[in-house]
């Protein structure tokens, strides 16, 4: 009865379904599945969170979906309704097979539109005190797109000081990251990325990497990945003396915690290290922490902490150790 009558609505309203435990129906769009809580946009209404315990079957089959589980498997397909509480069915052209609902880790749409594949977060902050006429603009963004073998990320920050008579850079980042994978957990990896740091003496870095990675936790509130290679890198000081080529072994650790239920939160960590082959006893270390509360749809408050260490900075005067705050309003697309 209730897979017929997920049928019904779906041929009617062209909706996604959700059936609540207590009898309850929702008719509108799924717009992802994460952690334990299923984001949708009801008809009619504005967007709500759902625990997953709390409802009985899916019906969603106006597009195809791609499912990670917490047993590390990823599934493409459409979503029926079951007749276990629960459950969902998940069809595609190959198979079919139900599925407990706790136990999907992300789900989302997967489009064949270019542009819906695409997801990221902008943020930007300013800071001003009229005593020391002095200002510090600071901004952040992180792009994604992902096929089912490929995800590419891109992502821009920069932190400038203004004053009535100067304009500085002191701070500038720009990655660019290729990830094949070759089941749902192993990747290969590549990444090229400028950086600029005055406090470390760096006017310009120019990198380039390759490694393997593995997703180690994927669970329904933390994310874990561990990266590893080689890399090669061309710098230039503040006193415009340049290094030529220099390589370097890499190790990358990043968690990513969720918390999808009000309020929501977010909480990434990156420490990324390297080991010189070209300079003996070279050891450089960048690090990015961020806090993430969502105060209305789609926008949050963040706060930052960024860290950069070098055991032999290009300018033999500059600090081998930067460290700061930042805060701004983010937006998520």
């Amino acid at each position: 009865m209730l897979g017929f009558f997920s049928g019904k609505l779906y041929s009617q309203k062209q909706q996604d379904t959700l059936f609540f435990r207590n009898g309850s129906i929702i008719l509108g769009e799924i717009k992802t599945i994460k952690l334990g809580v299923a984001n949708f946009d009801p008809a009619d209404a504005n967007d709500i969170s759902v625990q997953l315990i709390k409802l009985r079957t899916i019906s969603a089959t106006a597009v195809i979906f791609r499912i990670e589980t917490t047993e590390d498997h990823v599934y493409y397909g459409k979503i029926m309704a079951n007749k276990k509480p629960g459950y969902i069915t998940i069809v595609n052209e190959k198979d079919t097979m139900e599925w407990l609902l706790e136990r999907i880790s992300v789900l989302y749409p997967f489009k064949d539109a270019f542009l819906d594949r695409f997801s990221g977060n902008a943020t930007v902050g300013y800071t001003y005190t009229k005593s020391s006429k002095f200002g510090r603009l600071n901004f952040d963004l992180n792009a994604s797109y992902v096929t089912r073998k490929d995800e590419i990320t891109f992502g821009a920050s920069g932190i400038y000081s203004i004053t009535d008579t100067a304009f500085s850079r002191d701070q500038e980042n720009i990655n660019f990251k290729y990830n094949y994978y070759l089941n749902s957990t192993w990747f290969l990896t590549a990444f090229v990325s400028y950086q600029r740091n005055v406090e470390l003496g760096i006017k310009r870095r120019y990198q380039q990497g390759l490694g393997a990675g593995n997703k180690f936790i994927k669970t329904q509130r933390v994310y874990g990945w561990l990266r590893t290679g080689v890399a090669i890198n061309q710098q230039e000081s503040m006193d415009d003396v340049k290094s030529g080529t220099l390589t370097e072994l890499f190790g990358q650790l990043q968690f990513n915690f969720f918390r999808f239920t009000a309020p929501k939160i977010s909480f990434d960590f990156s420490q990324t290290f390297f080991y010189s082959l070209s300079q003996k006893g070279r050891i450089r270390n960048s690090g990015q922490t961020n806090l993430s509360w969502e105060i209305i749809s789609d926008f949050n408050l963040n706060l930052g902490f960024y860290n950069n260490y070098d055991s032999e900075p290009p300018a033999p005067a500059s600090s081998t150790l930067d460290y700061g705050i930042v805060f701004g309003l983010g937006y998520n697309f």
